[in-house]
């Protein structure tokens, strides 16, 4: 429990504070402008990414012997660019201090640069953690990433956001379970939900006349 908590923490040094999910370009081009359309924009994240990246998290728990297979069909379910960088940047940095926490030969084997989602299953399994608790902690971090984001960019007030997202755990719940069986199943039929506008957005992000996060 320690160490999903420990993972879970915003403070874990894997760089996610600079990334806003998306957030950020949602609210240049006015998507998200105040805490209802913010609530909007989480919940189609968790039912979209969060469920592929939960499912691909569980798979490699369940998987760990077929992690270059599973990184490349998170790859594949990666069609922006930009975004699989960011998705490698990220899973680099987790890997680099989980390994410092947790060594194992698991982490050591792993590629310089694996997506965030199988990162995120292999540092499960060196912390012994199963599949659904892994799941929970990519729909935990679909959710709080571009709600912690939207608050510093649009100066919502914490506690309603806080709230919003509380509000989502049963939804976040039905994702898991959702991941979980997947992740029992063939890999090539991982789910592979995305969102288009998103997407476009993560391309343009980079041309905002003036950025607070890196994506």
């Amino acid at each position: 429990m320690l160490a999903a908590l420990l993972l879970a923490d915003g403070r874990f040094p894997i760089g996610g504070h600079v990334h806003s999910a998306g957030a950020e370009s949602a609210i240049a081009d006015g998507r998200i402008v105040d805490a209802a359309t913010l609530a909007d924009y989480v919940e189609g994240r968790l039912h979209t990414v969060g469920l592929t990246d939960a499912a691909l998290a569980a798979a490699t728990v369940v998987h760990v012997d077929q992690v270059r297979v599973l990184d490349a069909e998170a790859e594949a379910r990666i069609s922006v660019p930009e975004l699989r960088a960011v998705s490698r940047r990220l899973g680099r940095q987790l890997v680099r201090v989980a390994g410092r926490c947790w060594p194992s030969a698991t982490l050591a084997a792993l590629p310089e640069a694996p997506h965030q989602s199988v990162a995120l299953g292999c540092v499960g399994v060196a912390a012994e953690l199963d599949a659904a608790t892994v799941a929970r902690l990519a729909v935990h971090h679909a959710v709080t990433t571009p709600a912690q984001a939207a608050v510093r960019l649009l100066g919502l007030d914490p506690f309603a956001v806080a709230a919003l997202t509380a509000d989502l755990t049963v939804d976040g719940e039905v994702v898991v379970r959702l991941a979980v069986d997947a992740a029992a199943g063939p890999i090539a039929d991982l789910p592979a939900r995305t969102g288009p506008l998103v997407e476009i957005a993560a391309i343009e992000h980079a041309d905002l006349p003036s950025r607070l996060f890196a994506s």
